[in-house]
């Protein structure tokens, strides 16, 4: 029995100390869990540090994601309605210089002056105040922006009534423009056959487009366009009533005879004759070099030349040695395509015209 007693005693001493010794442990362990640096602190204050770190990147993350959308879409994501179609800038080519022109008054004429590819006066499409330029030698051009159109027929079952065009400018080279604040594709033919109905959805027009995978059926390009130059005015020839010197260009007339209205012969009708013009008199089969035409208002038409002179002619108008100070490097000069006239057409009879 004392044996037993004795045993039971120590058994006893022993709890009492281990229970003594579970709660020391179970104070430091509370107080380092629970106490101002324990554990459960510590781990919310680095809970709370990651929620700021989180909160921040977040912050920084949506404001540079705000100036990538004003730089890419010209428009601020917290007022949808300032996103709208904004035509491309015009390209700098050398040679051209941005003009401006003053309006008339009763007692002064309207004047041409000078400007900068910076000045944010220059042109503004929403005004019909087209981006004007003009070359060394006094021609002049205008930057027909990329867009899309479709048309809408005062009577369907007959076009000839007419009706009206709608434009859409276009981002870079993309086929994407704002209409209310809300980005939309414009659509474009995608096969050779493709009858394109432009009279329910918009349409890129193809003078803008590379459409060398439907083999060019609307006289599309080889790349696509964000903009192209055309000249403001027919093609004329230098000297007479403008001050632009006749300078000769490497095309040579072709034609030996060419067709003359009665009126200008003082004859009762029209004959073919020794090929001639206002500038280089009669040339016939003489070698005789084109003069680069000027692109100016009031002057004299450059007639009595074949299109097939005329085509190349405009394929040198940027060969070395020319009168507008084009180059090969930034500028293409070609005879304007039957696609590339019912572009400016188009945009004409648009609410953008001039």
């Amino acid at each position: 029995m004392f044996q037993i007693k004795n045993k039971q005693g120590i058994t006893l001493i022993a709890l009492v100390i281990t229970i003594v010794i579970l709660i020391i442990l179970a104070a430091v362990s509370i107080n380092m869990v629970l106490g101002d640096q324990g554990i459960f602190k510590k781990a919310q204050q680095g809970a709370n540090a990651m929620y700021d770190a989180e909160v921040n990147t977040q912050a920084s993350f949506n404001s540079i994601t705000d100036e990538m959308d004003k730089v890419i879409q010209g428009s601020n994501t917290e007022n949808p309605e300032l996103r709208k179609d904004t035509p491309n800038a015009p390209e700098q080519i050398d040679g051209m210089t941005p003009i401006k022109f003053t309006e008339p008054t009763d007692s002064e004429m309207g004047t041409v002056q000078e400007t900068n590819w910076e000045d944010d006066t220059w042109y503004d499409y929403s005004q019909s105040k087209w981006a004007n330029t003009q070359s060394e030698d006094g021609s002049m051009w205008v930057w027909i922006p990329r867009y899309a159109y479709k048309i809408t027929y005062n009577n369907p079952e007959n076009k000839s009534e007419g009706g009206s065009i709608e434009v859409r400018f276009l981002e870079g080279t993309s086929d994407n423009y704002y209409e209310n604040g809300e980005l939309k594709t414009a659509k474009r033919q995608t096969t050779a056959d493709e009858i394109v109905d432009t009279t329910t959805d918009f349409y890129v027009h193809p003078a803008f487009t590379n459409e060398t995978n439907i083999n060019f059926a609307n006289g599309g390009w080889d790349s696509e366009l964000t903009g192209m130059y055309v000249a403001k005015f027919e093609a004329g020839f230098p000297e007479g009533n403008n001050t632009t010197p006749s300078v000769k260009s490497s095309q040579s007339y072709t034609e030996a005879t060419a067709y003359i209205r009665n009126v200008e012969l003082g004859l009762e009708s029209n004959e073919t004759q020794t090929a001639r013009n206002w500038l280089d008199g009669v040339y016939g089969e003489t070698p005789t070099k084109i003069s680069y035409p000027v692109f100016q208002p009031l002057t004299y038409s450059m007639n009595y030349i074949n299109n097939n002179d005329v085509y190349n002619l405009c394929r040198v108008l940027n060969e070395q040695g020319n009168i507008y100070g084009f180059t090969t490097s930034s500028s293409d000069t070609h005879l304007m395509k039957n696609s590339e006239w019912g572009m400016v057409s188009y945009l004409s009879y648009s609410k953008y015209r001039n």
